[in-house]
C-alpha cells in the first residue's frame, strides 16, 4: 500500500476533506466541447476515494492525459476546489462557501483540432480510469502564453509571436476590503494601457495566501491549502485575464524565513517545526527533503489551479529571497535548479519561472541560472533612481536575458504621499527603462499611492509611447548619446557634483564598510558607489561606512550630506569634519512610542560645512545607534563643460528611443527636500550611429502625453543625428 511511502511525520495528518470510500470515477463533466484557442476547459470530477490529505499526490492524485491533435500526449494535474460567495460587510470582504468541494482538472488548448481526455484517480487503495471525453479547440483571439522572443531573448513574446512588453504595477494584496479593491486595482490599470500586474501568495496574512498557520484537522498546517484564499486568487485572475493584464505570481516571500529584524514571521510560519513544520530553522529549508516534498505538492496545486490560464505569466519563486534569516548563495542556488527543473517537468505550458533578491545587484550566480527565464532588480532608497535602474541595466545584460525592474520605490519605509502627490518616483523608473532596452517598464511597489492619487495616467502615456515600437525586430542597442550647449556660456558655471550611489542593503557587503573618494574639479573618483545608507555604531556597527573625502578645488565648495529617513528603531546622528576637527554633530533620537518603530522623516534635510579653497579632508560619519538614508553632493564644485542634463538612449534599425531629464531633478531633490530647481536650458543632442538617412523626430510631454514638436532631421553618412531642444522645466 502507498501509505509505506509516507514520511512519519505528515502520515497521520487528517484533514477536514479526508474520506474513506471505495475507488470510484462516478462521472466526469466537461465544461464545454469546442472552445476556442487558449480558453479553459474545465473537468470536474465526481469520485469516491479513500484519503487524508488531498493536497498531497502520495495520499491521492487526479490526472488527466490529454491527446493533442498532433498526437502528443501530455499530463495535466488535477486539483480539490471549493466554491465561494463574497460580501462586503462594513468595508471587509467575507467569503462563504457556496458548495461542496469537487476534483476538478484545467487545460488549455493551445492548437486547432480534436482533442481528448484520459481521467486517472490514484488513492492508497489502487487505480482507476475514466472513458475518454472529446473536445474540440478552434482558432481564438488569445495569443496565448508569453515566452522568451525568439527574435530577441532580451524580450518577451506571446505564442502568437507578438511582443509583450511589460507595463504595470505590484498590485500584490488587498486591504480589508480583500478581491474587492483588485475590482478597482485591475480595470484602471487596463485602461490605462497596462498589461502587467504581480500577486503575492505569502506570507500568511495576506489576500491569496495558500498555507496558513494552525491545527490539520482546521484545513490548516504545512501541507494544506486555504481554499477561501485559493478562489479569491482565482477571481483575481479571471478578472486580470479581462483586462488584458499578465500577473507574476511570487509563490512566497523572504518573510517565512525571516526571524529578526523587520517584516519577519518565522515564529508564525507554517514551515517552522514550532508549528508543525519539517524545518527547525529558517536556512534548513533549502536542504530538507521533506521540505522539498512538501514544495514540490505545492508546485502541483499551483500549475493545477491556475497554470491553464494565460494570463499567468510567470512563476517567481521568492520575494527577495537574499534577505531571509542566515541567507547562504550555495544551498539556495541548489534549490531553484531543483525547484525550477522539478516545475518545468510538471508545467504543460512551460510558464517563465524567475526569483528576487532585495540587493539591487542580484545573486549573479543564480541569475545565471539556465532554470532561471529572467533576472529582476529591485531597488529603493537611491538618491537618484533612473541612474541606478541605468547602471542596473547595463550590467544585467550580460545574462542575455530579459531583465524587470520587478519593484522601485524611493523609499523603502513608505510610500511618501504627500512628499510625491505626482508620482515623480513612478514616472522616472518608466522612462528610464524605455531609454535603456529593459524588457519592460519599471512596476513600481507604492500600488496604494497609484490608486489614491490617480496616476495611472502614467501608464498611459508610456503605453502610447511604446505602443508601436517593435524591440524585438528592432534589435535595439544603448547608444552614448551626449548634450552640448546651443550657445556655451562664458564663463562656464559650476554645478553641483553628486555623487554616485549604490544600493541600501542591511547585509554585509562593498557599501557597508569605510570608502574614501576623492574630489577634483574633473569630478570624483575612488571607492564608489557610495551606500545609499549610512549604518550607525550600534546593533550594525559591523556594517559602519563612514565616508572620507579628499577635496582638491581651486575654488570653496560645502559639503552637502541629505538625510532622508532615519531608523525608527535606535535612531542615529550625523558628525562632520574638516582636516580632523568635527564642525557639526546632529543627533537624530528615536522619538518613537515603545511599540512603534516608522521611520523618522522630522530629520529630513541637508547638512552642510564649508570648505575652503585647496586641499583639504572632510568626513561624514554617523555616530549614532542605527541608520540614516543618505545622500552626498558638493556644492558648485565642477565646472558646466555641457549643459547641466542627463540623457540616456537606444537605437535599432529604424527607431531610436531618448529620455532627457534635468540633471538635478532627483527624487530627493525635488520631493523629499522640496527645492526649487531652475529649469534645463536649451541643448543640442547628438544621437550617434543611428544609421544615415531621413528622420521623423518627436518630442514628447511624457507627463501629458502631448506631442511638442515633430520634426524632419536628416542625417550624414556617419549616422550621427543632431537635433536642437529647447529648454524644458522636468524632462
Amino acid at each position: 500500500m502507498n501509505i509505506a511511502l509516507l514520511p512519519l511525520a505528515f502520515a497521520a495528518i487528517v484533514t477536514p476533506y479526508a474520506r474513506q470510500d471505495n475507488l470510484e470515477i462516478r462521472s466526469v463533466k466537461l465544461s464545454a466541447e469546442k472552445v476556442a484557442c487558449y480558453e479553459r476547459v474545465e473537468m470536474t470530477v465526481d469520485l469516491s476515494a479513500t484519503y487524508k490529505n488531498p493536497f498531497d499526490p502520495d495520499d491521492i492524485a487526479v490526472d488527466a492525459r490529454v491527446t493533442l491533435p498532433d498526437g502528443h500526449a501530455v499530463s495535466v494535474p488535477g486539483f480539490l476546489d471549493c466554491p465561494y460567495q463574497r460580501v462586503l460587510t462594513n468595508g471587509q470582504e467575507v467569503v462563504t462557501p457556496c458548495g461542496d468541494p469537487a476534483w476538478r482538472v484545467r487545460f488549455a488548448p493551445g492548437q486547432p483540432g480534436d482533442y481528448s481526455a484520459v481521467i486517472s484517480v490514484r488513492d492508497r487503495t489502487g487505480h482507476r480510469e475514466s472513458q475518454p471525453m472529446r473536445f474540440a479547440a478552434t482558432a481564438g483571439k488569445d495569443p496565448g502564453f508569453v515566452r522568451i522572443n525568439p527574435r530577441d531573448r532580451r524580450y518577451f513574446a506571446f505564442d502568437n509571436g507578438q511582443t509583450y512588453f511589460p507595463i504595470g504595477e505590484n498590485v500584490c494584496w488587498g486591504g480589508r476590503r480583500g478581491t474587492f479593491d483588485f475590482d478597482d486595482w485591475l480595470p484602471a490599470l487596463g485602461r490605462a494601457g497596462g498589461n502587467y500586474a504581480r500577486f503575492w501568495l505569502a506570507p500568511h496574512w495576506f489576500t491569496f495566501a495558500l498555507e496558513m498557520p494552525g491545527k490539520p484537522e482546521e484545513g490548516r498546517g504545512i501541507g494544506q491549502f486555504d481554499l477561501a484564499n485559493a478562489w479569491r486568487l482565482d477571481y483575481a485572475i479571471d478578472l486580470a485575464q479581462k483586462q488584458g493584464v499578465r500577473v507574476m505570481l511570487c509563490i512566497d516571500s523572504f518573510n517565512i524565513l525571516r526571524e529578526k529584524d523587520c517584516y519577519n514571521c518565522w515564529e508564525t510560519s507554517p514551515q517552522n517545526a514550532a508549528l508543525g513544520g519539517p524545518v527547525q530553522r529558517p536556512s534548513d529549508f533549502w536542504t530538507n527533503d521533506e521540505m522539498d516534498r512538501l514544495y514540490k505538492n505545492k508546485l502541483r496545486y499551483l500549475v493545477a489551479r491556475y497554470g491553464a490560464s494565460t494570463a499567468v505569466l510567470s512563476w517567481e519563486f521568492w520575494n527577495e529571497v537574499d534577505i531571509i534569516t542566515d541567507y547562504a548563495a550555495e544551498p539556495v542556488l541548489k534549490w531553484h535548479q531543483r525547484m525550477a527543473r522539478h516545475l518545468r517537468e510538471i508545467d504543460p505550458y512551460r510558464h517563465l519561472i524567475t526569483t528576487s533578491f532585495a540587493r539591487s545587484e542580484g545573486e549573479p550566480g543564480i541569475d545565471a541560472l539556465p532554470e532561471l527565464d529572467y533576472v529582476q532588480t529591485h531597488n529603493y532608497g537611491s538618491p537618484d533612481l533612473p541612474v541606478a535602474l541605468a547602471r542596473k541595466q547595463a550590467e544585467k545584460a550580460v545574462y542575455g536575458k530579459p531583465h524587470y525592474v520587478g519593484e522601485i520605490g524611493a523609499d523603502c519605509t513608505g510610500a511618501r504621499f504627500e512628499d510625491d502627490p505626482t508620482g515623480l518616483q513612478i514616472h522616472d523608473p518608466l522612462w528610464i527603462a524605455m531609454a535603456t532596452g529593459a524588457s519592460g517598464l519599471a512596476a513600481p511597489w507604492y500600488w496604494e499611492l497609484v490608486h489614491s492619487s490617480n496616476l495611472y495616467g502614467l501608464f498611459d502615456v508610456a503605453a502610447r509611447f511604446s505602443k508601436d515600437i517593435d524591440w524585438p525586430g528592432e534589435a535595439v542597442r544603448p547608444i552614448k548619446a551626449e548634450l552640448a550647449w546651443q550657445t556655451p556660456p562664458t564663463p562656464l558655471p559650476r554645478k553641483d557634483l553628486a555623487l554616485e550611489v549604490g544600493p541600501v542593503t542591511w547585509q554585509l557587503d562593498e557599501g557597508n564598510r569605510p570608502h574614501a573618494v576623492h574630489i577634483t574639479r574633473e569630478g570624483a573618483a575612488g571607492e564608489l558607489p557610495l551606500a545609499g545608507i549610512q549604518h550607525g555604531v550600534g546593533g550594525h556597527k559591523d556594517k559602519h561606512n563612514p565616508v572620507t573625502f579628499d577635496v582638491d578645488l581651486p575654488w570653496p565648495t560645502r559639503l552637502l550630506v541629505t538625510v532622508s529617513g532615519v531608523s525608527g528603531w535606535g535612531g542615529a546622528a550625523l558628525r562632520m569634519e574638516l582636516d580632523g576637527q568635527p564642525l557639526l554633530q546632529k543627533d537624530f533620537p528615536n522619538t518613537n512610542p515603545p511599540d512603534k518603530h516608522d521611520t523618522l522623516n522630522t530629520y529630513n534635510g541637508v547638512y552642510a560645512i564649508d570648505i575652503p579653497a585647496g586641499h583639504h579632508t572632510a568626513r561624514a560619519e554617523n555616530t549614532g545607534a542605527d541608520w540614516f538614508m543618505s545622500a552626498f553632493r558638493f556644492e558648485r564644485a565642477v565646472e558646466c563643460t555641457r549643459p547641466p542634463v542627463l540623457v540616456w538612449a537606444v537605437a535599432g534599425k529604424t527607431t531610436a528611443v531618448a529620455w532627457v531629464r534635468g540633471e538635478e531633478r532627483t527624487w530627493v531633490r525635488v520631493c523629499a527636500l522640496k527645492e526649487k530647481l531652475a529649469p534645463a536650458p536649451p541643448s543640442v543632442l547628438l544621437l550617434p550611429g543611428i544609421g544615415a538617412g531621413e528622420w521623423q523626430a518627436e518630442l514628447w510631454d511624457t507627463w501629458s502625453g502631448q506631442v511638442l514638436q515633430s520634426q524632419r532631421v536628416s542625417v550624414p553618412a556617419s549616422g550621427d543625428a543632431r537635433l536642437s531642444l529647447p529648454g524644458f522645466e522636468k524632462d
